[in-house]
């Protein structure tokens, strides 16, 4: 008999594309979000990593003058730091006036004593008087470098150890490579969660809703096989979990794009990946494998759910189980991953994904991933099977 698969996942596709809000949803938003999101991101970490453009410090009328005096020195030159007189520094703090205050100031010859407060509960406030203590520290570090020159003596002198860390590439005749650490650390846990919620909503409304829409029983008394129209949706579903997931892709390289300390927060610069051809393959199975997985764990709940409500209940739970080990991992890099982790469902296509972008091959891991993540696509695709043919299931209302 002519198989249907193709009849069926281009009518599904065709309605998906129908659907304004699954495309505005699943394409546009991420599209426009995330250069959004990005922006904001980045315009912190640039105040973050820079410094605050200006900070302004309260303090009485006596230490007003003798902050001015220090800050004339040339460590300070294009702080950004501007001192107002207050009568009361801390009550200039506590109604917005400033973002850091002096409460006290003493001085004896040289040394100078001060008190800084700040605002916890304000980014604003914790900034500046970070900002300002390393100012400090540098100003402290120069004088006394002057001081023990007039005696002769060098800073270093002071050192008991000189040291250099130097990474295993470069001391190996190498160059670094790597997307960093930041960017091992989120991207793949970012593309494992955009995978297992890409297709959720499809899932939902290809089985769920067309039980509360009273069409699946006709589309079971057409001449399609049941396989056929189990293997036509998934496809349609795995298909909107991978487009689902580039396009957040896309959206994150524009974001990426508009505001780049947003994808690395001023930890680290991504570096080049050059990636043979092999492993590149690999990887791009391992994500269409976790994909088709994903999905069909999203069928087999929203075919044995009755409403739409019921199964988005469900896609929840597997939402909230695939996030164990992707949290799990988030602090990991990709040398720490371990042999046995290649038998742990979504824990080792994380790993491998945090391998590529450190530059690390192990085939034999992506290997195992890949075979494991095919073995539990297939028991999923043996339970959806088994559940198309029992009447008791299909017809659950």
């Amino acid at each position: 008999m002519k198989s249907f698969t193709g009849i069926i996942f281009k009518k599904e596709l065709l309605e998906i594309v129908r659907d304004r809000r699954t495309i505005l949803t699943t394409f546009l938003l991420p599209l426009l979000l995330y250069p959004v999101m990005f922006w904001f991101i980045g315009s912190q970490t640039a105040d973050q990593i820079e410094g605050p453009s200006e900070t302004v410090l309260a303090a009485g009328e006596g230490a007003a003058a003798a902050i001015e005096t220090i800050l004339r020195d040339p460590v300070f030159a294009d702080a950004g730091i501007r001192v107002v007189t207050a009568a009361d520094p801390t009550a200039a703090l506590r109604d917005g006036e400033a973002d850091a205050a002096v409460v006290s100031l003493t001085q004896d010859g040289g040394f100078t004593d001060l008190r800084l407060i700040y605002d916890p509960n304000k980014t604003s406030s914790s900034m500046s008087v970070s900002h300002i203590s390393g100012l400090l520290t540098a100003y402290n570090q120069v004088a006394q470098s002057q001081k023990l020159a007039e005696l002769g003596i060098s800073l270093s002198d002071l050192a008991p150890v000189s040291f250099e860390a130097v990474s295993l590439e470069i001391e190996s005749g190498g160059e670094e490579s790597g997307a960093g650490m930041f960017l091992s650390m989120m991207l793949p846990m970012l593309m494992i969660m955009l995978l297992s919620i890409g297709g959720m909503a499809t899932a939902v409304d290809l089985f769920a809703g067309e039980k509360e829409r009273r069409t699946f029983e006709p589309l079971l008394c057409t001449g399609a096989r049941r396989t056929d129209i189990l293997a036509g949706k998934l496809l349609a579903v795995t298909v909107m979990s991978i487009l689902s997931a580039v396009a957040s892709v896309v959206g994150m390289v524009a974001g990426y794009l508009v505001n780049p300390r947003a994808m690395t927060l001023g930890l680290d610069d991504a570096q080049g990946l050059a990636l043979p051809l092999p492993t590149v393959l690999f990887i791009l199975l391992i994500v269409a494998a976790t994909a088709v997985f994903f999905s069909g764990l999203h069928i087999l709940l929203s075919t044995y759910a009755r409403t739409v409500k019921e199964a988005s209940t469900y896609g929840s739970f597997v939402m909230i189980v695939s996030y164990v080990p992707i949290f799990a991992t988030m602090q990991m890099l990709g040398g720490d991953f371990e042999q046995w982790t290649a038998f742990v469902p979504v824990m080792n296509v994380t790993g491998c994904l945090k391998m590529v972008l450190a530059g690390i091959e192990n085939p034999l891991y992506m290997m195992i991933t890949l075979l494991v993540t095919v073995l539990f696509v297939g028991i999923v695709l043996a339970a959806g099977r088994y559940m198309f043919q029992k009447e008791n299931i299909m017809l659950r209302a």
